[in-house]
């Protein structure tokens, strides 16, 4: 970890008996506070993530944070360091020395007639700050960029990527965001790769994230390079399929599981899976559930998918063939099974179609070409009806059927469900909900929710790595409304530099690497284009 003191940026002292510090940004932190006091004093102090009207928010609810400790002064100047804590930890949690709490106010309480210096001791990851910027027209979305920019930083701290302070520890479905967005914002891999070993000593229960785990050694491997590990990784991947859960009907459902008796290899003998569809509950757009689901059946088609990717990637052509055919005959079975009437449905008894039924199919290529303007029109209608983690896809689905103008608009909303939002509550790291009142217990901490950290490199800027290692990389901007942009994004050949004004691009090409524009492939250099 690496220490960092960060002065108070604003601090008022209202009462002389109550001084209040803003250090502008939440940060994983110990409070140190140095006193000089002529005679001993008892005095409190107290730390937060939530303050109202210069004051400390002490009742926050949830698992925002409040802290505070008193203390007992000494004569003559001292220092002293606030003593963190964690509520408990579950089997997958990790515990990091020292001991650190997420907070940005402080308080002082009792002090009197002696001077104090506060700052805010917190700790960071590696993180290069300088290896990616973006910069744009729209200063909304500039400030959304940030936002999430420094939700990769801040929550680098524990060595993998965690799901916020409140049970730090690592999921599936954080990781296949929070890598992505950490990829696009620095170039410090083992961040990942030991995520990604942690994910199979602990996996999760939701079906869908035990299947985002091909997607998820796909995507380590696009951006590092790494064969040995992905190689090491390759046979564990193949119980995340799930093939197992399915029937003659090639659907997976979670209730072909015994009952108390996993057969499934790469789990816990006593873990059920389950269909998650979204998370938090209230976050499913009123999903109509079934034996089998359209959305955990999308990710099965994406898993063999990534899967077939990897196993081209390893030279392993039969398996590379064999997982491609198992994905085309499942297509064919979800589209035959819950595709009624040119739109599709919760599952193959309903008639209902959640957001989540239009996100999936159109981000993981299920929906035929043909259907996917009348999909996408349907879907702009939705809104932003889904959660945080859903909201990653629905952009994806957005960029990947050239709704870029729809998706500007999602990327830079003010309105409750938005990252606007987040900030207008007072987080600077994103959140685990749009807001508390959707669900009460979250943190203000989770990278999950910060999706504008890679959607806005790898789809409104368009570049994405399509061979390991960023060898070969796509360029297919979409800005939208967007006049003018300027982006900076880390490689492991260096940096990617793009330039976009009144239709034109401007594209620095690092050595080691081959950019593919339209067709047409261009080398390391400088590369002036015209986007009309």
């Amino acid at each position: 970890m690496i220490k960092q003191l960060i002065e108070p940026r604003l601090s008022h002292e209202d009462d002389p008996a109550l001084r209040f510090y803003d250090f502008g940004r939440h940060a994983f932190a110990r409070l140190v506070l140095e006193t000089e006091s002529a005679v001993e004093q008892e005095i409190q102090i107290a730390v937060g993530e939530v303050a109202h009207g210069g004051r400390l928010c002490q009742a926050p609810g949830g698992s925002r944070i409040y802290q505070e400790q008193t203390l007992v002064l000494k004569p003559g100047r001292q220092q002293y360091q606030m003593h963190m804590r964690h509520p408990g930890y579950g089997a997958g949690s990790l515990k990091v020395t020292p001991e650190l709490a997420p907070f940005r106010y402080a308080e002082l309480r009792g002090l009197q007639n002696a001077k104090a210096r506060v700052w805010q001791e917190a700790f960071f990851g590696p993180f290069d700050d300088g290896a990616a910027l973006f910069q744009s027209s729209d200063e909304a979305l500039n400030q959304v960029w940030e936002f999430c920019k420094y939700s990769m930083k801040a929550t680098n701290v524990f060595g993998i990527f965690v799901d916020g302070n409140r049970e730090r520890q690592a999921y599936e479905g954080d990781t296949i965001i929070n890598q992505l967005g950490y990829f696009c914002c620095d170039r410090h891999y083992d961040i990942a790769k030991n995520t990604i070993d942690r994910l199979f000593a602990y996996p999760t229960w939701p079906c869908e994230w035990a299947l985002s785990m091909p997607m998820i050694v796909r995507d380590y491997l696009l951006y590092t390079g790494d064969l040995d590990n992905v190689r090491r990784w390759y046979p564990e991947l193949k119980p995340k399929l799930l093939l197992e859960m399915a029937d003659e009907s090639l659907l997976i459902s979670a209730e072909n599981q015994i009952p108390g008796q996993n057969r499934l290899p790469g789990f816990a003998a006593d873990m059920q899976l389950r269909d998650l569809i979204d998370w938090p509950q209230g976050e499913r757009d009123g999903y109509e559930m079934g034996k089998y689901n359209l959305v955990p059946n999308c990710w099965h088609y994406g898993a063999l998918v990534s899967m077939a990717e990897l196993a081209g990637f390893l030279s392993y052509g039969q398996e590379r063939q064999a997982y491609a055919q198992r994905a085309a005959l499942l297509r064919q079975a979800i589209n035959q099974s819950m595709l009624k009437n040119n739109f599709y449905v919760d599952n193959p008894q309903s008639a209902h179609c959640a957001i989540h039924s239009l996100i999936f199919p159109l981000a993981f290529a299920v929906a035929p070409e043909s259907l996917r303007p009348k999909l996408g029109a349907e879907l702009q209608k939705r809104g932003m009806a889904c959660s945080v983690f859903a909201a990653q896809f629905l952009l994806e689905a957005c960029y990947g059927n050239r709704m870029a103008h729809y998706a500007h608009s999602l990327l830079t909303s003010d309105s409750l469900r938005s990252w606007r939002n987040m900030l207008r509550n007072g987080a600077t790291i994103s959140m685990e909900a749009w807001d508390d009142r959707f669900k009460p217990n979250q943190d203000w901490n989770h990278a999950w929710g910060a999706a504008p950290a890679n959607i806005i490199p790898r789809h409104l800027a368009g570049i994405r790595p399509i061979t390991p290692g960023y060898d070969k990389f796509i360029l297919d901007p979409q800005p939208g409304p967007l006049r003018e942009f300027q982006l900076r994004l880390p490689s492991r050949h260096g940096q990617v530099e793009l330039q976009v004004c009144d239709k034109k691009a401007y594209l620095q090409v690092p050595s080691g690497s081959t950019a593919v524009y339209r067709g047409r492939e261009l080398e390391p250099g400088s590369h002036e284009l015209d986007l009309r």
